[in-house]
């Protein structure tokens, strides 16, 4: 997210080449037939100082001239989303701040933050609770399964309950029960009053206004529910899931080039006041309808509106390029075409990369190349400096046409779609592209785990982009090259079901899903063997790497996983 919209003249790069390697002489050119092991580690790289600065470190490069990424070696990934998810889950309750209100966190009421010498302190800009909210389930899900460790998901989790509590629409509104998507600071979550906002331009739409909200954020957040339902079995998200679910069904149109099946700010009580049609951010809205009908809780209205979603989508954004509508923060567009961000191609490719049937691989490549296109490009601001496309062979991403600063959690989303590209190509060059934009991200988060949105200091310090929308890339990334995962202990590296539970001891790890799928963990072991509702099961796939062991488990049934390896003393 953004505070401030900023005018910049976009040079070069355009239509650059998928390989890439010669938008910039600083990427080496990798020949793409070479093909990489995902357990294969590169050698630790030599290090030297440029003398320049990148935010919180001074630039480092390796033998190559390539940057070199900032943290503890040779995991530097994962040290980077444990010192980041520390940090969060640390915030102290905002009763110990000025401004306080009911002994929550500062996230709960504030978008941005300072950090001071007196502490953690929060800014005046409208908040984004919805689809913060939703963020923090999804990377503090992923971060329990990755690491054990349940405390951003708790942390999450009780965000979402005050939100249900104190943030939905009236019962008889039109939109009823469903998330507005912003607030102002310290003020209840309904909207928050754009006048205030929109500097000489009253009325503008930034954060939305006084009862509208954004039925983008109510998908994401209906899809963040059902997470949260399947990760505890408590009915209450489930209901609440389908409410959002609902509603969005009942709001559907069919859409066309200028208007989204559901527009991108509306009126909650009639639903009929429409400040701005458009919105790309879609693709959370099919999960949420997809998981609904998959686990038997859809209807026939839902899939109504998500055929009528996915038709849209194919037809209008895949061909158009017109990805516009997801920041709260952003005023109303004239045209679909006015604001293209990231956010949206990027989540959009990531659900086909998951999907991954039949023409999905090719659908999130042109997604990528059109980040790549539009977002990875040299910037002239108005002070007349440049601000480069790449650094030292690291591809670096824009946030969006209305402020293209270069960003850490937008560079880390397109290293991991370009990992995960990685994953199952096996094109080597991917997988460099990947660990170079990766090593730029890991500039922006201090030593202590608090992360800047980039170098530019007007863009300051978000929840969203530094803690929802960050750490998680990283996560993606060791899953689709789990060289770059610790083999220290068990780690559920990714799986296409929640996980109720998870635990381990020494050479044994024990988790529950929800339902068959497929996982994939590392063990520090070898040979581990598995058991699923009490059944052996062999792996489908296992590799060995150092000290540890890669398995892929295709689960066929539902039950308890229990995988065992021998202590590493008596290998």
């Amino acid at each position: 997210m953004s505070s401030f919209v900023k005018l910049f003249v976009v040079l070069g790069l355009a239509s650059a080449p998928w390989g890439c390697s010669r938008c910039n002489p600083d990427l080496p050119t990798i020949d793409a037939s070479v093909s990489i092991d995902r357990w294969t580690s590169e050698p630790l790289a030599t290090q030297s100082k440029t003398g320049k600065k990148l935010v919180f470190y001074d630039v480092e490069v390796d033998a190559r001239g390539l940057l070199v990424a900032q943290g503890r070696q040779p995991f530097v990934y994962a040290d980077v989303v444990d010192r980041g998810f520390a940090w969060l889950v640390g915030l102290p309750n905002s009763e110990t701040l000025a401004n306080s209100k009911d002994g929550k966190k500062i996230y709960y009421f504030s978008s941005q933050f300072t950090v001071t010498r007196e502490g953690v302190k929060p800014e005046s800009w409208p908040h984004n609770q919805t689809g913060l909210s939703a963020m923090f389930v999804r990377s503090g899900i992923r971060y329990r399964d990755y690491s054990g460790d349940a405390h951003a998901l708790t942390d999450a989790r009780e965000f979402v309950d005050y939100l249900l509590l104190r943030g939905r629409t009236a019962e008889t509104d039109a939109w009823s029960l469903v998330p507005y998507a912003s607030s102002k600071p310290y003020e209840a979550y309904r909207g928050a009053n754009d006048d205030e906002y929109c500097e000489d331009k009253p009325g503008c739409g930034r954060g939305d206004g006084i009862g509208f909200l954004e039925p983008d954020k109510v998908g994401e957040f209906g899809h963040a529910l059902i997470l949260l339902y399947e990760a505890t079995g408590e009915g209450r998200y489930l209901d609440a899931a389908l409410k959002c679910a609902d509603a969005l069904a009942m709001h559907v149109k069919e859409g066309d080039a200028s208007h989204s099946p559901w527009p991108f700010r509306v009126d909650a009580k009639t639903g009929t006041v429409v400040r701005d049609p458009y919105s790309s951010n879609v693709i959370f809205t099919i999960q949420l309808l997809d998981e609904l009908a998959r686990i038997g809780r859809g209807s026939e209205s839902q899939a109504r509106a998500r055929s009528l979603a996915m038709s849209w989508l194919e037809k209008y954004p895949m061909k158009n390029k017109n990805w516009q509508g997801f920041f709260e923060d952003i005023p109303n567009q004239r045209g679909p075409s006015d604001n293209p961000n990231q956010y949206s191609p990027g989540e959009t490719a990531r659900y086909f990369l998951r999907r991954n049937e039949p023409g999905d691989l090719e659908r999130a490549k042109s997604l990528v190349r059109f980040i790549q296109d539009t977002f990875v490009v040299e910037v002239k601001e108005k002070d007349g400096g440049v601000t480069p496309a790449m650094l030292h062979g690291a591809e670096v991403v824009s946030e969006q046409r209305a402020d293209m600063a270069k960003m850490g959690s937008h560079t880390a989303r397109y290293a991991s779609l370009l990992a995960s590209l990685y994953a199952q190509t096996g094109d080597a060059s991917l997988r460099e592209r990947a660990n170079r934009a990766f090593a730029w991200a890991t500039y922006c988060i201090d030593p202590h785990g608090v992360v800047k949105v980039g170098p530019d200091d007007l863009e300051g310090y978000w929840f969203s982009d530094g803690y929802g929308d960050y750490m998680i890339h990283f996560l993606d990334g060791m899953a689709a090259v789990p060289a770059w995962a610790p083999r220290d202990k068990p780690r559920v590296l990714r799986t296409t079901t929640v996980l109720r539970s998870m635990s381990s001891t020494a050479g044994r790890l024990v988790y529950n899903p929800f339902g068959p799928g497929t996982d994939e963990i590392v063990v520090p072991g070898r040979e581990a063997k598995v058991r699923v509702d009490g059944q052996e099961l062999k792996p489908r796939e296992r590799k060995a790497g150092g000290d540890g062991e890669w398995l892929r488990i295709d689960r066929s049934f539902p039950g308890e996983v229990i995988v065992e390896w021998a202590p590493k003393a008596l290998q």
